[in-house]
């Protein structure tokens, strides 16, 4: 083989490995492209799933004060997944802010610097009755527990072209009674919803009459 034939064939070699090289380097950066954009992914998704579990956690912290406070404006509501609630501010003043039970979701939103994390939520919970087993333990079957309410906390968001969601569970207790002397029963009877404020009407009276001052003599 002549000289002049060895240098192109040594060139053709070289371009020939040159172009592999370029392939390979190719394939990658294009693996580290496609890796970057699925942490990315990940990440965002990490994220938004925090915010979520952040705007539950809040709702049964809320929840569970509320029902402190105002135990039978909760007790007294519709139970069951279909009944869907949200807090909402009912009055504010210098040194305080009430809130009231609304019925329907929230809408949460985030501001980021981050468009991925620019997420929309929607925020409710749901009561439901407790029931006891003959042991006192919380059950799917048993006695009613009137001093007991389940409450779950739902938060949906849109990812990936669908609907994300969790759920947080917590049970509230009425841990605070108030007791008081009532000596006036000129109301009257039949009453069969919840009492929620003192009140002289009552369920039923047998043996005993009222009088117009409202006392009880047998």
């Amino acid at each position: 083989m002549k000289f002049r034939d060895y240098i192109k064939s040594d060139k053709g070699q070289s371009i020939f490995e040159i172009l592999i090289a370029m392939a390979i380097a190719a394939l990658i950066v294009g693996s580290s492209v496609t890796a970057i954009m699925v942490s990315s992914r990940s990440g965002s998704a990490t994220v938004a799933s925090q915010k979520a579990y952040s705007i539950a956690n809040e709702t049964l912290n809320n929840t569970r004060s509320f029902a402190e406070s105002s135990w039978a404006d909760l007790y007294t509501q519709n139970k069951g997944d279909v009944y869907q609630y949200h807090l909402a501010v009912v009055s504010t003043s210098s040194t305080s802010t009430i809130l009231g039970i609304a019925t329907g979701t929230e809408a949460v939103s985030f501001t980021s610097s981050s468009t991925e994390e620019n997420i929309n939520y929607t925020s409710w919970f749901t009561i439901d009755n407790v029931l006891r087993n003959s042991s006192n333990w919380i059950a799917g079957s048993g006695i009613s527990d009137p001093t007991t309410q389940k409450i779950t906390a739902h938060v949906s968001w849109t990812a990936s072209g669908g609907t994300k969601q969790i759920d947080l569970v917590t049970y509230v207790s009425r841990v605070r009674t108030r007791s008081i002397t009532f000596d006036d029963w000129s109301g009257s009877s039949g009453v069969t919803t919840p009492v929620t404020r003192p009140t002289n009407d009552y369920y039923s009276i047998t043996g005993v009459t009222i009088t117009a001052g409202g006392d009880i003599t047998y």
